[in-house]
């Protein structure tokens, strides 16, 4: 699947707002314009689920190896942390927001991404 640059906006907030793998804890590591060049944006639900693509509470930061455990290997893991994370309501409303269809907007959802790191940069500055 194509990355656009909604998806890379997103991911860059992502990353700058965990800074560290969910699962193992390693660290985000950023380069000298302070864009992050470690680790990646793992969506519970894949990226093809338009409704949850750019839902903050659907995607965290793994490094490649927890991106690899997680994203094929060992799903029922992901699931506990995911429930533990968000709690049970939460994780029932993300479910349920994953199979609701949802218009394909990549302008507004780059727009949205733009807005989420904007304040995030502005929150930890």
């Amino acid at each position: 699947m194509k990355l656009d640059k909604a998806d890379i906006v997103f991911s860059h907030y992502i990353r700058l707002r965990d800074k560290m793998c969910m699962r193992c804890h390693s660290s985000v590591t950023f380069n000298d314009k302070g864009l992050p060049n470690s680790h990646q944006a793992s969506h519970f639900f894949g990226r093809g689920k338009e409704n949850t693509r750019y839902d903050s509470l659907n995607v965290d930061t793994l490094c490649m190896g927890c991106h690899r455990i997680w994203g094929s290997d060992n799903r029922e893991e992901y699931r506990a942390f995911k429930i533990q994370q968000l709690g049970e309501e939460a994780f029932t409303l993300l479910c349920l927001r994953a199979e609701m269809y949802c218009k394909r907007d990549r302008k507004l959802a780059y727009i949205a991404s733009k807005e989420l790191l904007k304040t995030l940069r502005e929150n930890t500055s």
